[in-house]
């Protein structure tokens, strides 16, 4: 009986190919578009998060008890040669860096712009979030006798400097005093993480030390682990070794990347809920036009004794088909376009200025993910099953011998 059923209902759909195939189309397009969508911004989310990861928070960041709220070279993080031992290990590690941060002035003889002093030492950084990938103009250096300074891209431009240029940073050191000091523009970084594009400047972590007098101590620890999956264990094992500093996740201190997630996954519930709609209204009104043109033929079929069921079978198995082929030729495209995405990457250089306001790469690379697959797969399945409700309340209303009589 269901061999039966499913050879009526694909001759059925044959005699009608190119309604067929309009409906097929529409469906495939339509999925195209929601998985190509999905997978492309959420690739330029997880690259804004990787971004802030590598550049600034890691997964795990440590700081002094009240730091945060007050970010004073007082409120430092101390024992750092035990917190070193104890990172270097931990397996479940990938790299740590120590680094310390005070707020001053960048100036020069063009500009003057407040800026985020942060002192770090560069072979640490490269190991621990590869930073040279980020560099824009110059060189991954801080020159001879670690005079130079890295800053961010958009905070050169503001103070209207180059490779080479002199830049005087000065700020509050442990004895709140100003102190100054001269240095030379070795490099310019790109990070697409908008507060160190527009306000950092780095410098020698042994050289902002002796600027601000700061003996010991650093204002950050961040942390990489080898599995985020892990990350809550490793931040809970590492706060009770260290209960007297906060230990923060990446998404605490940047809610803002986080709250782009929850974005991106109502977004996908909305186009899922479009998708569903254009194909439910794709499929109803094939099934719908199919089963007036043949009322007369299922009006034959019911008089000679035929079961409803087996009518309303036949028609939910034609919506199934036109359906399913549609999901397939949708999901075959769009995966092929979400593959060639995540290795080419998706050039978007001509608004790379628009990019730049917002923190993102030019160049997305997308993601690919089963569940995009599986909601769209859910979202036609249910469109095809409503969509047939009508035509088949139609069909159960219609009276077999009138429709019998009819020309």
């Amino acid at each position: 009986m269901f061999s039966l059923i499913l050879k009526i209902a694909r001759a059925s759909l044959a005699r009608r190919g190119l309604r067929s195939l309009l409906v097929v189309l529409m469906i495939a397009i339509s999925l195209w578009g929601l998985l190509l969508m999905e997978g492309v911004y959420e690739g330029m989310i997880e690259q804004m998060i990787n971004n802030a990861i590598r550049s600034d928070s890691g997964h795990l960041s440590f700081f002094a008890k009240g730091y945060r709220s007050d970010p004073d070279l007082a409120l430092l993080v101390d024992k750092v040669p035990a917190i070193r031992a104890a990172l270097e290990q931990d397996q479940r590690l990938r790299s740590f860096a120590l680094r310390l941060k005070q707020d001053g002035l960048a100036a020069t003889a063009h500009a003057s712009r407040g800026a985020a002093i942060i002192g770090m030492d560069l072979e640490k950084e490269e190991q621990h979030g590869r930073l040279a990938e980020y560099l824009y103009k110059g060189e991954f250096s801080f020159g001879k006798q670690d005079k130079g300074i890295i800053l961010g891209f958009k905070l050169a431009d503001t103070l209207r400097v180059r490779i080479g240029s002199k830049i005087i940073l000065s700020a509050q050191d442990l004895h709140a005093e100003v102190a100054s000091a001269a240095f030379r523009v070795t490099g310019i970084l790109k990070t697409n993480n908008m507060g160190l594009d527009e306000r950092a400047v780095f410098i020698d972590l042994d050289r902002m030390r002796k600027m601000l007098s700061v003996p010991e101590g650093v204002s950050q620890v961040a942390v990489i682990v080898h599995d985020q999956d892990q990350l809550a264990e490793v931040q809970e094992d590492l706060h009770s070794q260290f209960p007297d500093l906060d230990i923060l996740r990446w998404d605490e201190l940047y809610p803002a990347l986080m709250q782009s997630k929850v974005i991106m996954n109502g977004f996908n519930m909305v186009i899922s809920g479009m998708i569903f709609c254009v194909a439910a209204l794709g499929i109803f009104g094939v099934m719908l036009v199919s089963v007036l043109e043949r009322i007369r033929e299922f009006g034959i079929m019911l008089a000679i004794g035929t079961r409803f069921g087996l009518i309303r079978n036949i028609v939910l198995a034609e919506s199934f088909f036109l359906g399913l082929i549609g999901f397939l030729f949708g999901s075959l495209i769009g995966g092929l376009s979400l593959y060639y995405f995540k290795i080419y990457g998706l050039d978007l250089s001509a608004f790379s200025d628009a990019f730049d306001e917002f923190g993102m790469d030019a160049v997305t690379y997308a993601i690919i993910r089963p569940s995009y697959f599986l909601t769209a797969f859910v979202a036609v399945l249910l469109a095809t099953f409503f969509s047939v409700l009508i035509p088949l309340r139609v069909l159960k209303k219609s009276n077999p011998i009138e429709a019998i009589n009819k020309v």
